[in-house]
């Protein structure tokens, strides 16, 4: 049986103080206002659409990068055909995340879609192979925009490198402040290099009909070429290098979750928009490249030369052209921003099903998934750095993890059609059953003609990856076998020995007054309470070497078993023996951790004990509530609002609420894993933050039960901790 209880209105539970993150990122959100954060349908084709709709900017490009070594001028008569099977690849797409999108309108992407219908190991693989297209999709459309930077500025091209990586982490800086305030970021730069290409697209089509426009003269001379010399791999090497255009298209059937009411609709309808305007810019852009001849170089873009024959370079036509490349670089820029989008929400669906550290389930501040985008920018910006900001060798290893999603995307919409039969079947069977053939043969294309080119090293990282996602299943499957099993009720702690590692008088008598009632002889199978109290010694140098003492101990005494650390008040209580005592403990599941700190909340022998659940995450509390009722644990669980979904707020509100109530003192008992120093990134720890807010009341105390998963040796009795010494460090 669970009570829920629901803290007041208003300022009950103030705001996580920091002010210096709240300089950084905004004032915090809380949980009821995830609806406000939801995007309007032109601002989420801005944040979802950037990656498919800049790629137009350098997908001729990749193209006649293949063929003019081969075709020379010839290779221009080949732009259009190639150009006209990837924009049917793209129709087919849009068509496909259609029905995807509507099959599953909480979201779509390829990790749900496969994991429903092929299982949760092949769907590891279609995970692992979209995030790792997310992060070569952050770090290729930075440098592709500083690339446009510098083609107007040459001397940037010294500093390209250092350049690209701060513009990540201005990215990652915008999506920390979450999806609404990444979007009104985001969109200017977006529109406006739609409104650039299309008024490019326009200048050039009637300068070309008055016959104003001719072709652009090459660097040096140039051959004739024939085309039938051109061999069927050229030609798939080329096709492959630009469906380039095509990655990012995805993107809107993973973000469902981010549209407002009704969801699917609303998705549905911005990725049509979106399909419309990339088809009709790609092929804008590659019907000038047909007519002008542009020679792509490393100095000079193709969409520049294109804006510089259409507009010319000075006047008002030097202005058009300045717009478009600034146009240009700002969403090459901010096409990562898609993937800031994706990213972290994918990796907190790999995350709950366990294949992900749990951190990458919790929402930030402002309720954005922030471990996802920390390690989002972290990778990103090593690939940028190994790779030296360079599109031409980032682009092989673009397109393999894309494709790949794709292809699992849309095969496993085409089994669910063989599976489930619902209305329409047959019709729905057509659309996804060619978007993943044609993507299938894509990825085939992609991996053969770019596999010397370094698509071989992503093929070696996707299986990596799976292994890697795989160990950390299994890790989190002993975690839960190890904390499943409460234990036999022999096993139960018999009592408390008190150990106090400092002199000084006012925590010794706090501690006495704290365990008054604890059973004096500790019997057989004791817990000892150590004593860490925090009062500062006298200078500054004393204070900070005796900080570091303690960090030390606590650490070493965080491993052993058999050990409660008591943080005690700031303030030491004043009042008078006997001592009214109620304890509160902390419970995140139904588990041997939960036991363990009702067990030592029990020896406390309190007037009043709370059992408590600080809900930080639905999921969770579900599934505790569930778990609850099939153990015998003795207690109630209250469930704790989280407005800012962390737990020292409602810690503070319910020890205030007991205290108020004619409690001396209340004691906060945590239970928690310790786990191995490179475990660590694969759970969150709370203790110390309890610890440190909480014991600046002068009322509440803080007891950790450490539980150790290297199964540390029993801590001895006689073993003193070096703080316990006369003078207390």
């Amino acid at each position: 049986m669970a009570i829920d209880t629901t803290a007041p209105a208003g300022q009950a539970i103030p705001e996580p103080p920091n002010r210096l993150i709240r300089l950084l990122l905004g004032r915090p959100r809380r949980t009821d206002e995830e609806q406000r954060e939801r995007l309007s349908n032109p601002l989420a084709l801005a944040v979802l659409s950037s990656d498919a709709l800049s790629s137009v900017a350098y997908a001729n490009e990749e193209m006649l990068r293949v063929l003019l070594p081969v075709a020379a001028a010839a290779s221009f008569a080949l732009v259009l055909p190639i150009s006209g099977a990837i924009i049917l690849l793209l129709l087919t797409l849009v068509f496909s995340y259609r029905q995807t999108i509507k099959a599953y309108p909480t979201a779509g992407g390829a990790y749900i879609v496969t994991r429903d219908n092929f299982g949760v190991l092949p769907a590891q693989v279609a995970g692992v192979s979209l995030l790792l297209d997310y992060i070569m999709t952050v770090a290729v459309s930075v440098a592709a925009g500083v690339a446009a930077l510098y083609s107007v500025y040459p001397s940037l091209f010294a500093i390209r490198v250092p350049l690209a990586i701060g513009l990540v982490w201005l990215m990652t800086w915008g999506n920390l402040r979450g999806a609404r305030a990444s979007g009104r970021l985001f969109a200017a730069p977006t529109y406006l290099f739609m409104v650039a290409v299309f008024g490019l697209l326009a200048t050039a089509m009637l300068r070309l009909a008055a016959g104003g426009l001719h072709r652009i003269p090459a660097p040096q001379h140039l051959a004739s070429g024939d085309v039938g010399a051109v061999g069927l791999f050229v030609i798939a090497h080329a096709y492959a290098s630009g469906t380039t255009a095509l990655t990012g298209v995805e993107a809107i059937s993973n973000g469902v979750p981010i549209f407002r009411p009704v969801e699917w609709r609303n998705a549905r309808l911005v990725l049509t928009w979106m399909g419309v305007l990339l088809a009709a810019m790609f092929a804008g852009l590659s019907v000038l490249t047909w007519k002008l001849h542009p020679i792509p170089n490393d100095k000079r873009t193709l969409v520049y030369q294109l804006g510089r024959a259409a507009f010319g370079s000075t006047g008002l036509g030097g202005g058009a052209l300045l717009l478009l490349q600034v146009a240009t670089t700002a969403v090459l820029i901010l096409a990562a921003n898609t993937s800031f989008a994706d990213f972290p929400r994918l990796a907190s669906f790999h995350a709950a099903d366990g294949y992900l550290p749990a951190p990458f389930r919790v929402r930030g501040r402002r309720l954005s998934y922030s471990y996802g985008i920390l390690a989002l920018a972290v990778i990103a910006s090593l690939v940028t750095l190994i790779f030296g900001a360079d599109v031409h060798r980032l682009i092989p290893l673009y397109a393999v993890g894309a494709f790949a999603s794709f292809t699992f995307s849309q095969a496993g919409m085409t089994r669910r059609h063989l599976r489930l039969r619902e209305e329409g079947w047959r019709h729905s069977l057509v659309i996804n059953g060619l978007g993943a053939t044609g993507s299938g043969l894509a990825m085939v294309a992609v991996i053969v003609t770019k596999f010397s080119h370094g698509a071989w090293a992503v093929l070696v990282l996707i299986p990596c990856g799976v292994r890697l996602f795989v160990g950390i299943h299994r890790h989190y499957e002993r975690l839960d076998h190890l904390l499943a099993d409460p234990g036999p009720e022999e096993t139960r702690p018999s009592g408390l020995a008190v150990e106090v590692a400092d002199d000084d008088g006012d925590v010794a008598r706090t501690a006495r007054l704290l365990f008054s009632r604890a059973p004096a002889d500790p019997g057989p199978r004791p817990v000892e309470a150590v004593v860490l109290p925090r009062a500062a010694a006298e200078g500054a140098l004393p204070a900070l070497a005796r900080r570091f003492r303690l960090a030390a101990e606590r650490r070493r005494l965080r491993r052993q078993i058999g050990v409660v650390l008591v943080e005690l008040p700031r303030c030491p209580a004043t009042c008078d023996d006997p001592v009214r005592l109620a304890a509160v403990v902390v419970v995140d599941a139904a588990d041997v951790l939960a036991r363990r700190a009702i067990e030592i909340g029990e020896l406390l022998v309190p007037q009043e004990l709370h059992v408590v659940h600080v809900d930080r995450d639905r999921d969770a509390t579900d599934a505790l509530l569930r778990g609850w009722q099939d153990h015998s644990f003795g207690h109630e669980v209250e469930v704790l609002t989280a407005p800012y979904r962390e737990a020292t707020g409602p810690l503070e509100w319910k020890a205030s609420q007991l205290h108020k109530a004619g409690n001396d003192v209340v004691a906060v008992v945590v239970a928690e894993l310790v786990p191995r120093w490179w475990q660590k990134p694969l759970h969150e720890s709370h203790a110390g933050s309890i610890a440190a807010v909480l014991t600046t009341c002068p009322f509440v105390a803080v007891l950790e039960v450490p539980f150790p998963m290297h199964g540390g040796g029993a801590r001895s009795r006689q073993s003193r901790s070096p703080l316990a010494a006369p003078g207390g460090g």
